[in-house]
């Protein structure tokens, strides 16, 4: 299947007071990805989510993924969850950067990256950042890359009849698709399911 070879992705957010501001992105073509999200909440009480999913289903293809959010007023909430499969000898590089400023005091951030390598040639570069100037405030990060699925999950499936083949196809299915339920279109849902289902199955049949 081709890919057309570069597509780039930039975009700046201004939060006002008491906003709140979901994003949700999934990506799955191109032979280059490069994203750069940039938010700044701009008052107090100000709610951000960011979700994304990138999957490199062909060989060579990188996802390369730049994140940074600035929080410099009283009370700020973000969360954040940066999920990526890699396949084949694709390429998965995450930096994504919290910037808690001096007046942003009760700020409660998170953020989680979560990666999966379906190949030993698979590569995935993850840098998650913190810059935290404010004294009162609950900030949390963390990244997992793996090349194995949870061992429990694959054996609750194979405890109850599911063989091993189908507990593995349903348990990278669930991976991508908890980002894309968070999808607010219902049509744009189905057919980015659709979609991860399809380029699951072939990237699983060439590594």
């Amino acid at each position: 299947m081709d890919i057309i070879s570069l597509i780039t992705f930039v975009f700046f957010l201004l939060q006002n007071t008491s906003s709140k501001y979901e994003f949700v992105e999934v990506s799955t073509g191109a032979r280059l990805n490069r994203h750069n999200l940039h938010i700044q909440q701009l008052g107090p009480e100000t709610e951000t989510e960011l979700s994304t999913f990138h999957l490199t289903s062909q060989n060579k293809q990188i996802h390369d993924l730049h994140s940074r959010l600035i929080l410099d007023h009283p009370r700020g909430f973000s969360r954040q969850l940066h999920k990526l499969i890699a396949c084949g000898t694709g390429n998965g590089i995450f930096d994504g950067n919290i910037q808690v400023n001096r007046y942003a005091q009760q700020t409660d951030a998170g953020q989680q990256t979560k990666c999966l390598l379906l190949s030993p040639k698979a590569v995935v570069n993850v840098k998650p950042n913190l810059q935290i100037i404010a004294d009162d405030v609950k900030c949390t990060h963390g990244a997992a890359i793996s090349g194995d699925l949870d061992p429990n999950e694959l054996f609750y499936f194979q405890a109850r009849g599911v063989d091993a083949k189908t507990a593995t196809d349903a348990l990278l299915f669930s991976f991508g698709a908890q980002v894309i339920n968070r999808i607010p279109f219902k049509a744009v849902e189905k057919k980015a399911l659709a979609q991860l289902k399809e380029l699951l199955a072939v990237s699983r049949q060439n590594n």
